[in-house]
């Protein structure tokens, strides 16, 4: 039977990332990976507030903007609003089967930050709209966005309620909600997101971009995480999931490809009145193929070679993490007893997050 306070002590060092021993006192003066304390570290340096942004000059930009341009970055928002519901509660599911406390404490922090996501979607529906519930409520109507939220939350959903299988199908379980999370922080958001930049690169819709680019940076380190999650699960025999990673391979390219068509779908969704200025549906969907690709290269999936990114130029100082590198000299404390796989931030290639 699990338990939220193991009584016994138990060796950190020989515990596995997922399905080890109950976890007992939290104490961090013992890593065995680095990686998810220097992440923690930098999501807390990176803690912000939605009304730190003034959104007056939104309001105004709002109303004077077209019937299709009120379309599409209404629908984005109400979508957005929906994904960051998913993750705030997608995230903790994991919580029940982690064994490593560096790894519960930065999903932790994950946690914190969704939810200060979903606090900025209704700040920015509270201060653009003139009645916010038409907005929400407006989200479960929506048959294109429930449709994706079907999608998003199957694996969540599957997971939830077998803390005490520890057969091969849990692993493959969590294995699987791991790759679903990673997808949802690297390919569902972004067509929203280039849609926010596209509207703020022409002058309207400023706060919200600044806000979403707050958001982005902190996606990037998400995703960050659950790439350092599937990099360790697929490299470190001692985890016990090195088979199930090579057995559950197929089904994630799948999880990925269905994704790309859900977020084609959604471009032409967004645009099937009319496009924004410097934007339309052939490039969002070449950026989603060229994205899809770029996701699975970064956690060792197949990949195909299908261009360069069609957005690069106008959109990087909107999507670059310029400040999300963390060397582990930063964080990293003397007395820590490192485990035999060493995984510093200084070797992850942030390049992929933009």
């Amino acid at each position: 039977m699990k338990t939220i306070f193991n009584t016994k002590n138990v060796d950190a060092m020989s515990q596995p990332l997922f399905l080890g021993k109950d976890l007992g006192v939290q104490r961090f003066d013992i890593i065995k990976y680095p990686v998810f304390t220097n992440l923690d570290s930098k999501m807390m340096e990176f803690f912000w507030r939605p009304q730190e942004v003034e959104l007056k000059k939104d309001r105004s930009d709002f109303k004077e903007m077209s019937d299709n341009e009120k379309f599409i970055f209404t629908s984005n928002l109400k979508y957005q609003t929906m994904l960051d519901s998913v993750i705030c509660r997608g995230v903790p599911t994991l919580l029940e089967y982690v064994s490593n406390t560096e790894l519960e404490a930065c999903l932790m922090t994950w946690q914190f930050f969704e939810k200060i996501h979903s606090q900025s979607y209704s700040y920015i529906i509270q201060n653009v709209y003139a009645d916010s519930s038409e907005v929400f409520d407006g989200i479960y109507t929506d048959k294109e966005i429930m449709k994706r939220a079907s999608s998003a939350i199957e694996d969540y959903n599957n997971l939830m309620g077998m803390a005490n299988n520890k057969s091969a199908d849990l692993k493959k379980q969590i294995y699987m909600t791991i790759v679903s999370i990673n997808i949802l922080e690297a390919v569902r958001f972004y067509v929203s997101f280039i849609c926010s930049f596209a509207f703020a690169e022409n002058k309207k819709m400023v706060g919200n971009a600044d806000i979403i680019k707050l958001i982005k940076r902190d996606e990037a380190l998400h995703l960050s995480n659950t790439q350092e999650i599937l990099r360790i699960l697929h490299r470190e025999e001692s985890e016990g999931f090195v088979k199930v990673a090579e057995q559950c391979q197929d089904a994630a390219i799948e999880m990925f490809d269905r994704a790309a068509q859900e977020e084609k779908e959604w471009a032409s969704y967004l645009f099937k009145d009319g496009s924004i200025i410097g934007l339309n549906e052939v490039v969002l969907h070449q950026y989603i193929d060229w994205l899809c690709m770029s996701r699975r290269k970064s956690i060792g999936l197949p990949y195909e070679k299908v261009g360069k990114n069609p957005v690069a130029g106008w959109t990087d100082p909107w999507m670059q993490s310029e400040s999300v590198q963390v060397a582990p000299q930063e964080h990293e404390i003397t007395s820590y007893k490192i485990g035999a796989s060493k995984n510093d931030l200084e070797d992850m290639d942030f390049g992929d997050l933009l």
